[in-house]
């Protein structure tokens, strides 16, 4: 076994240095203090072997290995927690600010890339309140809106809905349908129903039509909606319902052929979604996608994981949606309340809410994964 030392100003530096040399695999193997700082003992994962007796015994010594290894693995997990911990109570010590920064961002729902990139960056001096208003500054001027001056709908064109199952699409189109009419005019504005899999779809956007005087035409096929769409070329506004699937489902795809007919996609995510399925629609729905709309902000106490999504994806976001009231309950987006309320739900009174005595263990799991994560880029933060 080939083991190396490594002398750092902490425990989370010494890591740090300890998988620059050695690699993700590294086992850990002592730790101590050091007159500068923390001194760790650390070898190689490849390099630890249990030496063989004879080859009588071989298959025996490869499953005593085996067994060894994986003890070792574990045991290296234990420690990185556990100075992964350490590490969290001296940063609460050294840069009780930044720590701070970080516990408000994980506790409103934020990943941990966009919070440790942020804390990175917040400028020396401030005191505690200041630091909140240089937080909540940033993430305003971060989270990508659309410009009133390009609004697509004011504009007119093709627009083509997609999402996840039950996200919304339907009575969001209906929603902007409406604001459509008002602008255009309602012998410009024409939906299609282009869902042939969920059952009621089209007479769903039917009775819509029906109600704003405006045209509606089923396309139960890509091939019938692209018939279609000559026939339409003087309407100023096309708003098309789309089929849900799940962000995993290969058919999602299909999507992408829109594209070649001249329509814009429009992602409408769900925002009362855990940060994994948002994190799965944003990449599959919003690639590509000409502009975003945030539908359900009235069941979702905590925003805070699709703001993040949006800030690190950068797609512009258009509009808002809470409720089922056509048009009301549709709004230009905002980013100084979208900001405000994803930090308030942090202060949400929940079983789920960490515990003082639980940051710690969550900074070990964190740092688990830390340089797996892709850091988040072009953020202003000046």
């Amino acid at each position: 076994m080939s083991a190396q030392v490594f002398i750092a100003a902490n425990a989370r530096e010494a890591l740090i240095k300890v998988r620059r040399e050695l690699g993700d695999d590294a086992v850990v193997l002592s730790t101590r203090p050091h007159p500068k700082g923390v001194e760790i003992l650390a070898s190689g994962y490849g390099t630890l072997a249990v030496p063989s007796l004879n080859e009588s015994n071989e298959a025996a010594d490869s499953t005593s290995s085996s067994r060894i290894l994986n003890e070792l693995t574990r045991l290296r997990g234990m420690l990185q927690n556990q100075l992964a911990g350490f590490a969290w109570g001296a940063s609460r010590r050294r840069d009780p600010l930044r720590v701070a920064l970080m516990q408000t961002l994980f506790a409103a729902g934020f990943g941990s890339s966009l919070a440790r990139t942020l804390a990175a960056r917040l400028p020396r001096g401030l005191d505690a309140a200041a630091a909140q208003r240089w937080l909540r500054h940033v993430l305003i001027r971060n989270l990508p809106l659309q410009p009133a001056a390009t609004d697509w709908l004011a504009r007119g064109g093709r627009y083509a809905l997609v999402g996840s199952t039950g996200s919304g699409k339907t009575t969001t189109l209906a929603k902007l349908a409406a604001r459509g009419v008002a602008v255009h005019g309602a012998d410009q504005v024409v939906l299609v129903a282009a869902d042939a899999f969920r059952v009621g779809a089209a007479a769903q956007l039917a009775v819509y039509a029906e109600l704003l005087g405006v045209p509606l035409f089923v396309a139960d096929s890509p091939a019938r909606l692209a018939q279609s769409l000559p026939k339409l070329a003087t309407k100023k506004l096309l708003l098309i319902d789309t089929a849900g699937f799940a962000p995993l489902d290969p058919r999602t795809r299909d999507v992408h052929a829109l594209d070649a007919l001249g329509v814009q996609r429009i992602a409408v995510i769900s925002a009362n979604q855990q940060g994994a399925a948002i994190e799965q629609a944003m990449v599959r729905f919003g690639h590509g996608a000409a502009a975003c709309i945030l539908t359900k902000l009235d069941e979702t106490p905590q925003p805070g994981a699709v703001l993040d999504s949006l800030i690190r994806h950068r797609l512009p976001l258009a509009y808002i949606s809470g409720g089922q009231r056509v048009p009301e309950d549709l709004h230009v987006a905002n980013a100084t309340y979208l900001v405000d309320r994803a930090l308030k739900g942090g202060q949400l009174a929940t079983p789920f809410a960490l515990e003082a005595e639980d940051w710690p263990l969550f900074a070990g799991m964190e740092a688990e994964r830390e340089e797996r994560h892709v850091p988040a880029k072009d953020l202003n933060a000046g």
